[in-house]
């Protein structure tokens, strides 16, 4: 195992977010880690990974400060000492505790209420890192979790708001959730979105809590308690009929009938994924072009047959014309392939996804067919061709120059 590795003690399947990161995102909050060094060191490295490092510090104890009983007091006078260091006093103070603690059966009230006594202004909360804990049985995700949360206050007015729990990143702004309840007048608030304390404590005014991880719903239902906010399990499915039925449960819990906004987004949804199976199927597809060769040049169909060619082209003079395109022919050197001009004169060159449609385009059959896969598609594409028209007799659909590479790099993506 490499050093890189052996530093991780985070799981791959958390994402990288480990108590440390977790919990820095209650905004202007600092971490206190009280613990031997051996223990605080790979939260320190999750800090220094995380960007957060300046938002953490360390109180490392020694079996000397364990024998001694001074471990309490050693607490509250070194958080003096922290804040006087700080370069702004956090509005909350998270201080974790290793199982020392657990064995040394420590009471921590004591210990927060003389910090609260000695400052008012800031929210003290008691965390554990130890993955067992003597008198719980939830793990450190979910009490760090509830504990970020319990530093909001109980607010008088309600808001049209909907918090989500259990996620640490912030829903974009095309998210469906949010595009929603935007319809309906209401918002979707996530911790990740708020970046001073004073917003954050907006999130106690929600209407609902909506739970989208496990390690969230013992923070719903302290909410619940404590300030009066219902919620609602929804936990990450990609199943699109589950989808619905979280959107269902939203309507009977806010009162709201969100059926004519479900439908446009499932009418966009649908054209979404024709749209990525239309692209998927077109990179993997392979197409017919047509040309005429010179038969007087000798080598013609090696030019042909060779996209990487300089091989310049024109359109066959028999193509037929319609209201909306005009072929015309042009030729260069020895080899001809058909291209249509649009309305606005740009030239597309043709091509076709089947002998059929091939045929309807040229149906005196001049046109000698060409297999291009589409790999290969920017190479027989002529330069002065804004793109490639597929089915011009029929489907019409254009392909601009710049979108092959792009339709590529999201099915490869």
């Amino acid at each position: 195992m490499s050093k890189a590795c052996s530093l991780h003690y985070v799981s791959a399947s958390h994402g990288g977010w480990g108590i440390v990161r977790m919990a820095a995102l209650v905004p202007e909050a600092h971490l206190l880690f009280v613990c031997p060094s051996a223990c605080g060191r790979h939260n320190a490295v999750g800090a220094s990974v995380a960007g957060i490092k300046h938002r953490v510090s360390y109180l490392f104890l020694t079996e000397a400060d364990i024998v001694s009983g001074d471990f309490e007091q050693m607490i509250v006078d070194n958080v003096d000492i922290l804040f006087e260091a700080l370069p702004k006093k956090p509005r909350a103070l998270l201080i974790f505790t290793s199982c020392l603690d657990d064995l040394l059966g420590t009471d921590h009230e004591p210990i927060l209420a003389e910090l609260m006594r000695r400052n008012p202004d800031v929210k003290f909360r008691h965390c554990t890192m130890n993955p067992i804990s003597l008198d719980s049985k939830l793990p450190p995700g979910v009490t760090t979790y509830r504990n970020m949360f319990s530093v909001l206050e109980k607010r008088e007015e309600t808001k049209n708001l909907v918090n989500v729990l259990g996620s640490n990143v912030t829903y974009d702004k095309t998210s469906e959730l949010k595009r929603l309840l935007k319809t309906k007048g209401y918002r979707v608030a996530n911790i990740a979105d708020y970046t001073d304390f004073d917003s954050f404590m907006e999130m106690a005014s929600a209407r609902l809590n909506l739970v989208v991880s496990p390690i969230a719903l013992k923070t719903a239902e302290m909410m619940e308690k404590e300030f009066g906010i219902p919620y609602l399990t929804a936990y990450i499915t990609y199943d699109p009929e589950e989808i619905t039925e979280v959107y269902r449960k939203l309507e009977k819990a806010l009162d709201l009938d969100f059926s004519p906004a479900l439908e446009e987004e499932k009418e966009k949804a649908d054209l979404r994924a024709m749209d990525e199976e239309l692209v998927a199927n077109l990179v993997r597809g392979r197409f017919l072009s047509g040309i005429i060769v010179d038969e007087s040049e000798k080598d013609a169909d090696s030019k042909a047959e060779n996209p990487d060619g300089n091989t310049e082209d024109g359109n066959i003079e028999e193509a037929k014309e319609s209201e909306t395109e005009e072929e015309q022919p042009k030729k260069k050197n020895n080899i001809r392939v058909p291209y249509v001009n649009n309305q606005n004169g740009e030239m597309y060159q043709a091509i076709f996804t089947d002998g059929y449609e091939l045929q309807r385009f040229d149906p005196k059959k001049r046109l000698r067919p060409v297999v291009v896969k589409f790999d290969d598609l920017e190479k027989f594409l002529v330069k002065d061709a804004k793109g490639f028209l597929l089915n011009p007799t029929s489907t019409a659909l254009p392909l601009r120059r710049e979108q092959l590479p792009a339709f590529k790099k999201r099915i490869d993506g």
